[in-house]
This record gives C-alpha cells, sequence and structure tokens, in this order.
C-alpha cells in the first residue's frame, strides 16, 4: 500500500531501495507486526501442517514460485506470494475452504491495529484483486485485526485476539480502481529519472516514509519548519504542506505565493 502514497516512493523502492532508512518508529511497528504475525499463524494453523513462504530470504519471484507449488497441498499458506493482473502480492495468509462442494480459498489480511483503517481496505482490495487475476478461486476476502476486548487467559491460548471482517462483496467492486492504481504504478516505475515530488505530508500518511532524509537533502533548507510549532498537525498540517509550504515564516509564504520579494508584493498592493 506504501506505493500509492507517493510516486517519488514508489521509484524509489523500485530503482533505489539502498536508500531507505526506516526510521525508529516504523521498525517498532514491524516488530509489533511480526509479532502479531506469528501469533496469526498459530490461531490459523493450530496443527502445524501450514507453509510459510519466506520471500524477504528467498527473493520475490522464488516466493511466488513456491506458493504456486503449495496451492495443491491444500494447507494453510502463509506470506504467500501471488502475482496478476499487472502486479504481485503477498498475503499473510491463505486458507483452504470447501464452499458449495468447491475446493476454493479464503485470503485473510492480518493487521496489528486495533480496527479497519481505509489503508488497510486497499491493501486488502489489492490482494484480492492480484488473487483473482492469478486464477485462484476465492471464497471471502477478509481483514483480521486485534480484538481490544481481548483478554489474555495464560498458557499461550491467544484464540480471540483477532477479530475478523469479512469485506469480500467490497473489495469485488473495487478492482476498477486497483486496476487503476495498477496501472498508474507501472508508469512510474518505468520512469527513466526519479519524479521530482516536495516532502509534505504524503511523508507521513498512512505510513511513514524510509526515503525521507534523501528526498529532504535535495531540497533548500528550512529555518523554521513546520515541525517545530506544536499543535500543528492532522489535517491542518495537510492543508499547509499541500500547497508547497515548508517553512513557517510568514515571509517565506508569500514569496512562495507569489514568487516574488515580499517588499516588492507590498509595494504593488
Amino acid at each position: 500500500m506504501a506505493w500509492r502514497q507517493c510516486p517519488r516512493r514508489l521509484w524509489l523502492e523500485v530503482h533505489r531501495r539502498e536508500l531507505r532508512e526506516d526510521p525508529a518508529a516504523s521498525q517498532a511497528r514491524f516488530a509489533v507486526g511480526d509479532l502479531v504475525g506469528v501469533l496469526a499463524r498459530s490461531l490459523y494453523d493450530p496443527e502445524e501442517n501450514g507453509i510459510l513462504i519466506e520471500f524477504e530470504e528467498d527473493g520475490a519471484e522464488a516466493g511466488v514460485a513456491r506458493t504456486t507449488a503449495a496451492l495443491d497441498r491444500r494447507v494453510p499458506i502463509f506470506e504467500a506470494g501471488l502475482e496478476g493482473g499487472g502486479a504481485r502480492a503477498f498475503v499473510d495468509v491463505l486458507r483452504p475452504v470447501k464452499r458449495g462442494g468447491l475446493r476454493s480459498w479464503e485470503l485473510i489480511e492480518v493487521k496489528s491495529s486495533a480496527s479497519a483503517k481505509a489503508s488497510h481496505r486497499d491493501d486488502l482490495a489489492i490482494q484480492a484483486y492480484v488473487a483473482r487475476a492469478a486464477g485462484l478461486p476465492l471464497a471471502a476476502a477478509k481483514l483480521a485485526h486485534i480484538d481490544t476486548g481481548f483478554v489474555y487467559p495464560g498458557h499461550d491460548d491467544y484464540r480471540g485476539l483477532l477479530r475478523e471482517l469479512d469485506l469480500s462483496s467490497e473489495v469485488a467492486a473495487r478492482a476498477p480502481d486497483v486496476e487503476a492504481w495498477i496501472s498508474a504504478a507501472a508508469q512510474v516505475a518505468a520512469l527513466p529519472a526519479e519524479p521530482v515530488v516536495p516532502t509534505g505530508w504524503q511523508c507521513r500518511t498512512p505510513y511513514p516514509c524510509g526515503f525521507l532524509k534523501h528526498c529532504r537533502a535535495a531540497e533548500e533548507p528550512v529555518e523554521f519548519p513546520l515541525h517545530v510549532l506544536p499543535g500543528l498537525q492532522g489535517e491542518l498540517r495537510r492543508l499547509i504542506e499541500s500547497h508547497g509550504w515548508r517553512d513557517l515564516l510568514l515571509r517565506n509564504i508569500v514569496v512562495h505565493l507569489y514568487s516574488q520579494p515580499i517588499d516588492t508584493w507590498l509595494k504593488g498592493a
């Protein structure tokens, strides 16, 4: 989902991934996600018959090949690699099911958050689209997140930790949107050079970008950046940054708006 956040981020992920430096907050979030992923595997595969596709170690293409070979075994597949419709996706959980006497699969995206966010729904829509394009018969597409009412009883019993939302109809209806996203992403990835996008709200929403340091290094230094003002967050900061304002000095804001020195602007006012 992060690739929809900013075209510059997408291009860098494809061509200059070595420049990525994830902030400490992101690394902590990744660690929590990894822990929830381990717990999810124990919940969806209590008999430990499933298969974990370690694509980060083996590579994306190998991950897709391993997943294809594993489908015939009809066991839970974790981090399953799927390719179709011009995109590749890695799914947290593929669970074999039978619906109407037909063999099919449930696709489950697991999130470590306490609710289903818009970006999570986008993730699921993309994964379901790729799965269907790859020819996988999907019985359901679900989003699983932490149930805040869960009480740990001890003894490694985490049943009830995850709450599932069946979003099958929603993600199926969003297939045209996903198709447009993939087409736009392919155009960006094919650019011969890094697109220039000023840093702004998209560097933090919905996920902090690991290329922020790289992008800021190419910009003129700012004497009073927006983040020094406590409380300038959320929609207000997003609105300000969307206009290209990066400095709290009124003079610089006016110069940006009128592309001329403030003294000249005042004389003509």
